[in-house]
């Protein structure tokens, strides 16, 4: 059994912590990261359709990916109005960032302000990472619990962020929590969809222009489809780093979430082990973004240090390769019941939660 003895202070704690200035945003600092990353996303786009040995292509291609990923949590600061002040530069600034991505700021605002942080761990409403049940997965068809299975495995990233989000979430208002207002955010479906195909011109123009003799199909491999494919797997390993734990609890009603979330953590911030991409560091402080979503990520990391300077113990840990499979083993499916997380035969692997509930 993975025994999981860590109890954080609960979201209710860290909430009435008073974290840093009434409003931590800045302009200059805002705008700043903001063309940075928009040069390096433009930059590495260029040099993955570039004139160059397909090998340098494509380690261009990859760091485009993650240059996409980057924007992205600019996009994703502005969409909580956090990222600079002003309510209509933080809207125009989530389009744009969305833009590599994808995504419809409207859509993202209802799926990820709304249900992820108004709702977190609620299974139904929040749907980041939501775990099976031992009962759900014992009556899901072969092909479900198969896919579920890849889900909750190390090629799980690979394609959880296209099958669980993407389209139907946050790029059309397809899926039933966001149906119902699909005239509201049609302008911004059609502005994404609208940046896709100019992005997907211009890579093809760009790199047929610098490779005639190249063909198109591998230009767009190369210049859209790889780094997309980066973007999405960095998307969905991150919100399951984020959200998934031995020590964090699921709820299946909001009767039991209102009255038990208190007890445990409902989030993990993640050490990373070298500081390669600073903003993608700072957005791993994930607990104080989501006590403060308007904190901007550039302050995110002063912000937890003012939490843990106020006693609170966070459920924090240094990410490697032992801790990343010990999560994997441990968090395959989530007994309601016993509010416990358990292996896909329904053997608990970590402390029942529901001892700390009673």
């Amino acid at each position: 059994m993975f025994l999981v003895e860590h109890r954080a202070s609960s979201p209710a704690d860290l909430k009435r912590t008073p974290l840093l200035p009434a409003d931590p945003r800045s302009l200059t600092t805002g705008l700043s990261i903001l063309a940075v990353h928009v040069g390096l996303y433009l930059g590495t786009l260029a040099g993955a359709v570039a004139p160059l040995p397909l090998y340098a292509n494509v380690v261009f291609a990859i760091t485009n990916g993650v240059s996409i990923a980057l924007l992205f949590i600019v996009g994703h600061d502005a969409g909580h109005g956090s990222f600079v002040p002003g309510r209509i530069l933080n809207a125009w600034i989530a389009r744009i960032a969305f833009v590599p991505c994808v995504h419809a700021a409207s859509l993202w605002r209802v799926i990820h302000n709304k249900l992820h942080h108004g709702r977190t761990n609620l299974k139904g409403v929040d749907g980041v990472w939501a775990p099976m049940s031992t009962e759900e997965y014992s009556k899901a068809s072969r092909l479900r619990r198969g896919l579920e299975r890849i889900y909750r495995g190390p090629a799980g990233p690979l394609i959880y962020y296209y099958l669980e989000f993407w389209i139907h979430r946050v790029l059309l208002p397809i899926a039933p929590e966001v149906h119902a207002e699909w005239k509201r955010h049609l302008p911004d479906s059609l502005f994404a969809i609208g940046g896709l195909l100019v992005t997907l011109i211009a890579v093809g123009a760009l790199g047929s222009s610098f490779n005639p003799e190249r063909p198109l199909w591998l230009v767009l491999a190369i210049g859209w489809v790889l780094p997309f494919a980066v973007w999405n797997y960095l998307m969905a390993f991150t919100i399951y780093l984020n959200h998934t734990h031995p020590s964090i609890p699921w709820f299946r009603d909001e009767a039991s979430w209102k009255k038990h979330r208190g007890v445990q953590a409902d989030t993990a911030s993640v050490v990373m082990p070298i500081n390669i991409a600073p903003l993608y560091t700072k957005v791993m402080s994930h607990t104080a973004h989501h006590v403060r979503p308007n904190v901007p990520v550039y302050a995110l990391v002063q912000a937890e240090a003012e939490l843990k300077a106020h006693e609170h113990d966070l459920l924090e840990y240094r990410l490697g390769l032992r801790q990343y499979r010990s999560i994997l083993r441990a968090c395959k499916l989530f007994d309601f019941e016993r509010m416990c997380w358990t292996d896909f035969s329904g053997k608990p692997t970590a402390w029942p939660l529901a001892e700390r509930m009673s």
